[in-house]
Formats: C-alpha cells, structure tokens, sequence
C-alpha cells in the first residue's frame, strides 16, 4: 500500500516587513513584525499538531532588503523544532537565493533544504511521492520555469515554487516565474505549491491543482479577511487540499457617514460602536468620516483617535473625507474677498479634468476653514 504523505505549505509570511503603509509610530510597526513572528511559532506548532511528513515554504519567507541575521536564526530555530520532519524552502522575489541572503549566509539544521537553482531539483518524500522545487536567484525572474518541468507518470509529483499565475497578475504589476495552467497540465504535475499572491486561491476551485495558502497574517488594507495555510495530503489514490485559518489580526476599513452630526462626542460614539464587532479587539481599523458635519463642527481628528484607539487592536490615524459644511451658493453671493475665493474655485472645479478636481476640492474646503478661523486638517 503507498504511504501517505502530508505536507504542511505556507508563503508570503514577509518577515522583516517596514509597514510603512500604516501610519505608525516605530514601536507599532515592530509590535506588527512581532506578530508575524509568532504566526511562524503557531505555523510549527501545527505541523508538529498534525504530525506531517514536511514542511514547504512558496518563497517570500522574510523581506531580503530589511531582513536581520537575529531574524535569519530565529527562523532556524523554528524550523530545527520540526526536525527530522523536512522543511523544503523554494526563495521567492522578496527572499532570492542570492549571495548576502539570510539562505546564504546563515547556518540551517540539517532537516532544512533551500532550492538553489532556477533548475528543477526532486527531492524524494516517500517511495511513491516526489517533490520538484526551484528558487528564484534574484528579485525579477521571468522566466517561466514550470513550462520547463516534465515528470515521470506513476508517480505523485508535487511541484514548490513562487511564482505568478498569469490568468491573475494585477493590471500593471510584474509577473514573477508566469505559467499557465495549461503548463500545470503539459508538466504532468498531480499538484503545485505555490507562493506570491496574498489570499487564497485554489484553481481550480472544484478539483485544484496547484494552489496559494496566502500569506499567513493579512500585511496591509488590502488583505482583509482570513489567513491560511494548507495541508496537501498524498495517499496513492490521490491528492486532497484543505486550508487552515491561520492568522489573528485582521485588517478592517470602515466609512461612517456623520452628516448632521454637530458634536465630536457624537463621532466618538459612532466610532466606538465599530468596536462592538468581536473581531475589533485583533483588528487593524482605519475609519473615514463622510458625508456633511453641521458647519460649526470643530474636528479634532487627532483627540478622536486618542478617544477611541484602545478599542481596537490599532486605530490608523483617522481620513475625513466629509463635504464642506458651507452654504456656497450664499458665499458666492458675498462681495467679500471669501465670495471672490469660492467664486474662483468653484470655475476651477467645473472646467478642471477628473486628476484635478480633488485637488481644487481640497483647496476650496481648507480656504474656507482658513477664513473661518477653524483649524487646517488634512483630509
């Protein structure tokens, strides 16, 4: 009877990240790559959990360019815990297998095997079962590798790459090692692990063939939702693919609509009420005000942020996107050096290109607080 085989397979984890995309003060951005060093932690608890037979990691491990020597050994560490179970690394866009890498430099336990090459190396997982990786030896890589690969029927050949799928590339981003599915199937794969893109993503959905865990914990406003990993288990008569949610902090945005409000108490409450959602306390919020406040409404965004950000896991600095309180077809009725100001503006506005408008939009708004008195905030 064929051994059964069970793989645990994670990417994209980005160790080492800046997070500069939060407005965050240092300390929060180390507390966030602190948290993706504890998904690692939960990620090895799991595997020794389900007892697999090997670990695979789709590249983008840790961020090359910011990525520590303390990082490097803790990610020996985590993986030495696993051992004599394999860990099998294939290096990514973000993590190449190039000189001054964490992978080339560092000393790895005995069970870690990094994919070196662009070439396709087999690594033997069971009698019947063998898996085919290849690293990226630098940041952009596009080649398509998996047009390369040809494997042996009789076998289960499983395939570990990072790499884009080029049925899904984001309108004006690169494509790393692109492939087809039709590569999928030419190569003779039964199934590929992937790394690159950050959600989910089995294809196809109904009987996969190669598959994206996504990265483990969400790394900016645009992965909301759950995190995964996957547990890819080999028992002769075929493959199975099931995610397991992984991550704890979720990313969240919100608009509250605070027309007619008059008070920043009323704001604040309204902002607090997010936080009745179960999931606020492990989520990263970011809040926009819209719609139209009562004119003698005097944000303070900043006091509201200080009011209400120990509700959340974090509070993003919060965006006002409200609509000017001013009555301007009055003002533009004033013979006042206001009138002529929002007379001018509002010409601007009518004539001006779409790229223009939220710029002479803004200017008309700050124009206007500034001759009230009121204080400039950005919107």
């Amino acid at each position: 009877m064929p051994q059964v085989v069970r793989i645990l397979h994670l990417a994209d984890l980005h160790l080492d990240r800046s997070f500069a995309g939060l407005s965050v003060a240092p300390s929060e951005a180390a507390k966030r790559r602190e948290e993706l060093r504890a998904a690692l932690r939960r990620i090895v608890d799991l595997a020794l959990q389900f007892d697999v037979d090997a670990v695979t990691v789709g590249g983008d491990l840790y961020e090359h360019e910011r990525a520590s020597s303390d990082t490097g050994n803790f990610i020996a560490g985590e993986f030495a815990r696993l051992a004599p179970k394999r860990v099998l690394i294939a290096p990514g866009n973000h993590d190449p297998y190039v000189p001054d890498s964490l992978y080339w430099r560092l000393d790895w336990p005995a069970n870690v095997h990094i994919f070196q090459t662009m070439s396709w190396e087999p690594v033997e997982l069971s009698d019947n079962v063998t898996l085919w990786g290849a690293g990226h030896r630098g940041p952009a890589i596009r080649d398509n590798l998996v047009a390369t690969l040809s494997v042996e029927p009789g076998r289960t050949n499983i395939a570990l790459l990072h790499a884009s799928d080029i049925s899904a590339v984001p309108e004006g981003k690169p494509a790393h090692c692109p492939f087809t599915s039709e590569d999928i199937d030419r190569s003779g794969l039964d199934f590929a692990l992937l790394g690159h893109y950050h959600e989910l993503r089995l294809k196809p959905q109904e009987s996969p063939r190669y598959a994206y865990p996504g990265s483990p914990e969400p790394l900016d406003f645009s992965e909301a939702g759950d995190h995964h990993i996957l547990l890819l288990t080999a028992n002769g008569a075929g493959l199975s693919c099931v995610p397991h949610k992984i991550n704890e902090v979720v990313y969240q945005t919100s608009a509250i609509d605070i027309t007619g409000m008059s008070t920043s108490d009323a704001i604040r409450k309204a902002i607090c009420s997010l936080a009745e959602d179960e999931a606020a306390a492990r989520a990263i919020m970011r809040v926009t005000l819209t719609g139209q406040p009562e004119s003698d409404l005097d944000l303070d965004l900043n006091a509201l942020l200080q009011s209400t950000h120990d509700r959340f896991h974090y509070l993003d600095p919060i965006i006002d996107k409200t609509d000017t309180p001013f009555d301007l077809e009055q003002i533009e009725e004033e013979s006042t050096t206001r009138g002529a100001f929002v007379r001018m503006l509002q010409q601007q506005i009518t004539a001006a290109p779409s790229a223009e408008l939220l710029t002479l939009q803004n200017a008309l708004y700050y124009g206007l607080r500034a001759f009230a008195g009121q204080e400039i905030r950005r919107r």
